[in-house]
């Protein structure tokens, strides 16, 4: 059996529409409780998302914005993570985090680090894009530290620990903000941008200083310090230095409706890790799940997501209408999240089957 490109693209796509599907039940669930364990079915939308559509998509485009046709036994190395995240979904929502979703997950990070080690060859002098790729791997390393720093938690009952819930944070902050979010800006840099950059390392520089200091904005769920928000702001505002040295030589006329609507987010996100570091924001942040969650999909839903449809536009029947649709479907579910928290109203938020 061949495995083409348009078959894995046809998995990845499936895990994504599940996983949208499955956070509909979860919304579903502030209405009228279901009979499922929330947690556990929110482990299941959370790997889904973030390991079976978004790594696979940026994976592959990673490939895509080279032309290169991946290698057979790349592409069963992909099926293999395929075949781990069909695990995660069958344990996850029955179990939690448990022998089999553990065992599942794992398998899958190391898969993971083999095809990786892979793209880290491939992007050899590459340039601007080829550094961003490599960066993105080395964050993707540095992030699946957290994941093995929670077994020993666990074998010591750590769970209400602090650190347990820091170690959760460390992996989502160098998947996200490091590994997609390189892997996403190296393809910017190959198709985006007008010139070469006389400024590459500084960019690159730049970028990467601010994924890690603004991973202090997460201590901030666990510790209150002025020094975290300090960090955390120079982070932030290293990033948007190097975020804008590189937009700046995007060609901005080039671009159409949604990629620039893709820019503006992008552009909004750096801008917004900026009020992070502003401890009355960042307490609201702390104190409403709500307002984590519209971070979080407007991360998600409002760069990653489009920016991958967007790559594959030429092959959507009806794009231009799906994704006018699809933004303001968008638009309306972070309002949702947000509106009822900023001006509650008594009882409306009120969901006593619910503990986030």
């Amino acid at each position: 059996m061949r495995l083409s490109t348009r078959i894995l693209w046809q998995v990845t796509i499936g895990f994504g529409i599940i996983a949208a599907l499955i956070g509909l039940s979860l919304r579903y669930f502030f209405v009228q409780p279901l009979p499922f364990n929330f947690q556990f079915v929110l482990h299941a939308h959370s790997h889904l998302m973030l390991l079976a559509w978004l790594f696979n998509a940026l994976l592959l485009l990673i490939y895509k914005q080279w032309n290169i046709e991946m290698p057979t036994l790349d592409r069963w190395l992909f099926l293999v993570l395929c075949f781990c995240a069909l695990g995660m979904l069958a344990s996850f929502p029955f179990q939690g985090y448990a022998v089999v979703s553990i065992a599942f997950s794992t398998l899958h990070l190391w898969v993971s680090y083999v095809l990786l080690i892979k793209v880290w060859k491939l992007a050899k002098d590459k340039g601007l894009p080829g550094r961003l790729v490599r960066l993105g791997v080395v964050f993707f390393f540095l992030s699946s530290l957290g994941p093995y720093a929670l077994g020993p938690m666990m074998a010591n009952d750590l769970q209400s620990s602090p650190w347990y819930r820091q170690a959760i944070f460390f992996y989502l902050h160098f998947l996200y903000n490091g590994a997609f979010m390189f892997f996403m800006l190296a393809f910017i840099a190959k198709k985006w941008v007008k010139t070469s950059l006389l400024r590459e390392s500084r960019i690159v520089w730049l970028l990467a200083i601010g994924v890690i200091l603004t991973w202090f904005q997460n201590l901030d769920y666990s510790f209150d310090s002025t020094w975290i928000n300090l960090f955390g702001g120079l982070g932030a505002l290293s990033q948007l230095l190097g975020g804008w040295m590189l937009i700046r030589s995007i060609r901005i006329s080039y671009l159409k409706g949604f990629q620039l609507i893709i820019l503006i987010t992008l552009a909004g996100k750096l801008v917004f890790q900026l009020f992070g570091a502003v401890p009355i924001i960042a307490d609201a942040v702390v104190n409403n799940h709500f307002y984590l969650i519209a971070w979080l999909h407007f991360v998600f839903l409002g760069i990653f997501t489009p920016f991958i449809w967007h790559q594959l536009s030429e092959h959507i029947r009806g794009y231009k209408r799906l994704m006018a649709i699809y933004w303001i479907l968008f638009v309306a579910s972070e309002g949702a999240l947000i509106i009822p928290s900023a001006f509650p109203v008594e009882g409306f938020m009120y969901c006593p089957h619910i503990t986030l």
